[in-house]
């Protein structure tokens, strides 16, 4: 790749991001906190499937106007998956998941800057680990989702014989699928540059960011990784078809 084409790649990747955790914590500002400034009740059955869909629609949004420049990873657990298959190189990736990371972090800062009342009292749209469950069932889930929205990816836009033109619907619907089943109990983060950017800016203009440093890295950070990892992996084993090796020219094969 050109250095102007990874110029505009990262771009691309750095501005996806930002309106992907930008729309998603929006989102949770203004529905959840609203209600939570008024002293009001939440109806999870009507908030959490709305944000389920913001998830969507603007997933599919940024890969339908930057996939064809980046990939359209917006997402390092996505980013280091197509690394362990060797989709991406190592420099590159390294340069994705800086980008997005800092996208991450200036769509938090935006919302701190515009609706900051809000956005306070739901930390900024931190993702968190519900009561009910225990850390260990965070840190399992946020996996187990991450898994099926990076199969989705390879299954879809790597593998050369997926449905190309249905991996904008499909990627984005398995992103809103993990916000509707899971995202009371983890917030459904399934992207570490997603729950970073708001945590830091808690960390800025809140009450503080990541409670315990410990528990955020295994659930938002190794727990998606590890979940796009296997998923990549695993796909591009049983479903992506390698070239047969060519024989070795008459001169070049050996006289034994």
């Amino acid at each position: 790749m050109e250095n102007s084409s990874k110029s505009k790649a990262l771009i691309a990747e750095l501005i996806g991001t930002y309106a992907l955790v930008l729309s998603i914590i929006m989102a949770v500002s203004i529905y959840v906190g609203v209600a939570t400034e008024a002293g009001g009740q939440l109806l999870p059955n009507v908030v959490v499937p709305f944000i389920a869909f913001v998830h969507g629609f603007v997933l599919f949004v940024m890969i339908q106007t930057l996939g064809a420049v980046s990939g359209g990873h917006f997402n390092p657990a996505v980013t280091l998956g197509l690394l362990s298959i060797g989709k991406i190189k190592g420099a590159d990736a390294a340069k994705y998941v800086t980008v997005q990371v800092i996208g991450g972090t200036l769509a938090g800062v935006t919302l701190a800057l515009v609706l900051n009342d809000l956005g306070t009292s739901v930390k900024f749209g931190s993702p968190s680990i519900d009561p009910s469950i225990s850390l260990a069932s965070g840190i399992v889930l946020e996996a187990i989702f991450t898994f099926l929205l990076v199969w989705t990816v390879v299954a879809t836009a790597v593998n050369p014989n997926g449905p190309k033109e249905w991996a904008p619907v499909a990627i984005a619907t398995s992103l809103a699928l993990g916000v509707f089943l899971i995202g009371s109990l983890t917030g459904a983060s399934l992207n570490p540059a997603r729950a970073f950017g708001p945590d830091f800016t808690n960390m800025l203009f809140g009450d503080g960011g990541f409670g315990s440093v410990r528990d955020f890295v295994l659930a938002y950070v190794v727990g998606p990784i590890a979940g796009g990892v296997l998923a990549a992996t695993l796909y591009n084993a049983l479903y992506i078809e390698k070239p047969a090796p060519t024989a070795p020219a008459p001169s070049e094969a050996s006289p034994l």
